[in-house]
């Protein structure tokens, strides 16, 4: 008896599946934007830089200063993200600092800021 049970419950379960209508909708793709304090700085100079991500399963934000540093921030499915990371550059230079957004249903959106570090 108890193995019917459990045939007609597992059979009224799949048709149920089979004849339901499931509609996802998403946040539409994934978008980055990447704002500095300043694009100047002198050596050791700390610039903060400010992020505003959608999506519609965030994964990530990652954020490359150009000097072989990086710092990622992790979103665990989010649609949206804000914040603001700091860092200092320790070296003179040119460098271009890349903002990264993963999103795992949408893909990946970047945006960059020039930064020069110069002077004491």
């Amino acid at each position: 008896m108890r193995r019917t049970w459990l045939v007609v419950v597992l059979g009224a379960a799949v048709a149920a599946a089979a004849c339901s209508s499931i509609t996802f909708e998403g946040g539409g793709p994934v978008t980055i934007q990447l704002s500095a304090d300043r694009t100047a700085v002198p050596t050791g100079g700390t610039v903060t830089f400010t992020y505003q991500v959608k999506g519609t399963s965030l994964d990530g934000i990652v954020i490359e200063y150009g000097d072989g540093v990086a710092d990622s921030v992790f979103t665990q499915g989010a649609q949206t993200a804000t914040g603001s990371v700091a860092h200092a550059f320790e070296v003179a230079g040119s460098f271009t600092v890349v903002g990264r957004a993963e999103d795992g249903s949408t893909g990946t959106a970047t945006a960059q800021i020039a930064i020069v570090v110069g002077g004491s």
